[in-house]
């Protein structure tokens, strides 16, 4: 291997990886702050993937990477008023009726868009490659790479260094004592479920000109972050992002070297990850 096939390689990973990684960190605040498992996270991951197909003739490629998210984190609103009187009850029930919503969904998408695979055309400006150090990458693998590391900081920020995220820190910690501060904890589970929705749907957008996908694959993706939500920690954010871009990484570089185990490596490192730290391989030690 070239190093500029490793580097080239290298990109690619880091870029599924930052994808990856919205759909991720959106899925671990839903489940560290309310304790719930959202089967529809993928769902709304290729919702966001559809609608930018629809929208982006329309207004166009940036324009819909503003406005999607805010429309799927609208529409998760609903799920969570849905799914709100099972809060406190037994988890198998949320998932289920998550799972439910996924299907809604999917069957919804069908209606609109039927059932063919779809591909975005790339917007001209994001278009080709560019050199730099005389070897070229793809314009839009960069550009991915970029808003998913601004994604990652605002994200980080919100949850570190905001009122907002302070309150969803103290919900993770102890949400009944939060409750007697005079705190409206459903208002403040509402604004995350919908975080969360909103960042799935960005990551649907930012994939819509890579992978195409078809309504159904709504309903299987969900196995394919498993892996990064185990290696990084079910309940550890911070986790989210060096998780996805291992796995990223293992994809890119497995699919060359490794083609006949290509869908089984990130299975397989998470089943290794999980004998070694099960409770995440960027987790912090118990004590």
């Amino acid at each position: 291997m070239t190093v500029s096939y490793f580097l080239q390689t290298l990109v690619t990973g880091i870029s599924s990886g930052m994808v990856s990684y919205m759909m991720v960190a959106g899925m671990s605040l839903i489940i560290s702050g309310m304790n719930m498992v959202n089967f529809g996270q993928g769902a709304f991951f290729v919702l966001g993937t559809y609608l930018c197909y629809s929208l982006v003739p329309v207004v166009g490629f940036i324009p819909a990477l503003i406005i999607i998210p805010f429309v799927v984190g609208f529409l998760g609103w609903f799920v969570e008023r849905a799914v709100r009187p099972l809060f406190g009850k037994n988890m198998l029930y949320i998932m289920l009726l998550t799972f439910g919503v996924a299907y809604i969904v999917c069957d919804a998408m069908v209606m609109v868009w039927g059932y063919s695979i779809r591909l975005l055309t790339l917007p001209k400006f994001l278009n080709g490659s560019i050199a730099i150090f005389g070897i070229r990458f793809p314009v839009y693998y960069l550009f991915m790479i970029v808003v998913g590391a601004l994604i990652a900081f605002a994200f980080w920020f919100m949850i570190n260094k905001t009122k907002l995220g302070m309150l969803m820190r103290a919900i993770i910690k102890d949400r009944e004592m939060v409750a007697c501060l005079g705190i409206n904890v459903n208002r403040l589970f509402s604004i995350m479920f919908m975080i969360g929705m909103g960042i799935a749907g960005l990551g649907g957008v930012i994939n819509a000109p890579i992978t195409g996908m078809s309504p159904k694959e709504g309903l299987s993706i969900f196995g394919n972050i498993m892996p990064i939500l185990m290696i990084g920690g079910m309940r550890n954010m911070n986790g989210c992002l060096p998780a996805a871009l291992l796995v990223g990484l293992v994809n890119a570089f497995g699919a060359i070297f490794f083609p006949q185990f290509y869908n089984l490596l990130p299975a397989a490192l998470m089943v290794i990850c999980m004998f070694i730290r099960p409770n995440g391989v960027f987790s912090k030690k118990e004590a």
